[in-house]
């Protein structure tokens, strides 16, 4: 972990940061906002100790990174919140535990057949039938919340252990979303590959090991990260669907494993990951989509955290798509998602993400797309509470036709 006292000290509490950062808009809680959490932080530090107030209250920040892009001076303000969660201990044993099923392919398995065995009993189907809903409250799942429909195969059980072929030789990395729930996003990606005269490699995989990077987990996280490197090594392109996953691999990897013997490998495999749409856009791949009126949401790990940042709407252009616009506040906002905030603020996350959504479904769009697996959810989510039949999908599925 990194000694952040020169980089508090560089916060002026200008507060700039209270214009962008999306949970304070809501709240209008000074601990809510990044000069807040940074003199909690340093407080804590200069104490010697972190509450569990102080747990509780890091776990109210997105990892947006508006704060850091609005700031003049520049300041790290999530990668020092991520650090104090870790010094905290803040992460739980109930957290611990779903973050040992995401590091193994077989309980992920077993989880996912389990869900689809109890899902009639638990939850009931939207009404566009995009998803669940749950009858009943459950840990860190309140009664409601919005839950994709388990696949009768997950799409790694079906293609974990594929070999690669063609003129490229490249692997896909799906994350959890696409790997374990939202099949249909592996099969598109597939499916424009083959368009190319490409056959993906699907190496056993595991998570990337974001979400217990998110909480302040190192161990877990650099078992995630470790995983990885074992199982994609040898691929020259590895492509992800999903700009959280890509974002953490591309930007983090090397951070998680600091100070370890895999710290050099780690930066090799970091620069062969590539974000799907950067990928396609780069091989010049030419889509069609007929002129279909598309709003999208371009994820706040896109917009500040994957190399090569937003190539989907210049695919979506190419394609002959109609992009709708909004308006520019609205158009880079966050859906509210942020992993695990969605999670322990359910209630929050909706109210940062519905304006973005209502401005979306005003624009009437023939389809809602992001390249983003947590915020297809949320979006889905937000949708549906709307009772609107708009459909939402991923990019990958709706750039296949």
């Amino acid at each position: 972990m990194t000694d952040w006292a020169d980089e508090l000290r560089r916060c002026i509490r200008c507060g700039a940061c209270r214009e962008v950062c999306p949970v304070f808009l809501q709240t209008l809680l000074e601990t809510d906002v990044a000069r807040g959490r940074l003199a909690r932080i340093e407080r804590a530090d200069q104490t010697g100790r972190f509450t569990t107030a102080d747990c509780e209250a890091l776990t109210l920040c997105l990892q947006c990174g508006k704060c850091t892009e609005i700031c003049k001076a520049g300041v790290a303000v999530p990668d020092i919140v991520r650090d104090a969660k870790a010094r905290a201990g803040c992460a739980t044993a109930l957290q611990d535990t779903a973050l040992a099923f995401l590091g193994d392919g077989v309980a992920m398995e077993r989880l996912t057949r389990r869900a689809r065995t109890f899902a009639g009993w638990l939850t009931k189907t939207t009404p566009d039938g995009s998803g669940l809903r749950l009858r009943f409250a459950l840990p860190y799942l309140q009664k409601s919340r919005y839950l994709p429909k388990p696949p009768d195969a997950p799409y790694l059980q079906n293609h974990a252990g594929r070999q690669a072929d063609g003129e490229k030789p490249v692997a896909l990395f799906l994350g959890c979303g696409a790997g374990w729930l939202l099949d249909q996003v592996g099969e598109a990606m597939d499916a424009i590959l083959e368009q190319m005269n490409l056959t993906a490699a699907v190496p056993e995989q595991t998570c990337c090991g974001l979400p217990a990077w998110g909480i302040g987990d190192v161990k877990r996280a650099r078992e995630a990260a470790i995983n990885f490197l074992e199982s994609f090594a040898d691929y020259p392109a590895i492509l992800s669907p999903c700009a959280s996953c890509t974002a953490h691999l591309q930007q983090h990897l090397p951070l998680v494993l600091a100070g370890t013997v895999h710290e050099q490998a780690a930066r090799k495999i970091a620069d062969k990951v590539h974000d799907f749409f950067v990928w396609l856009h780069q091989q010049s791949w030419q889509p069609d989509l007929t002129e279909r009126r598309v709003a999208v949401h371009v994820p706040c790990h896109t917009r500040r955290g994957v190399r090569g940042g937003d190539a989907l709407n210049g695919l979506l252009r190419k394609a002959g798509a109609q992009i709708v616009a909004l308006d520019e506040s609205l158009e880079q906002s966050c859906c509210g998602m942020g992993g695990s905030f969605g999670v322990l603020h359910p209630k929050l996350s909706r109210e940062i993400g519905l304006a973005k959504v209502r401005a979306m479904l005003a624009a009437e769009p023939d389809v809602i797309t992001t390249s983003c697996t947590g915020c297809l959810v949320q979006l889905r989510d937000l949708v549906d509470l709307h009772q609107s039949h708009v459909q939402v999908v991923h990019a990958a599925t709706l750039l296949n036709g």
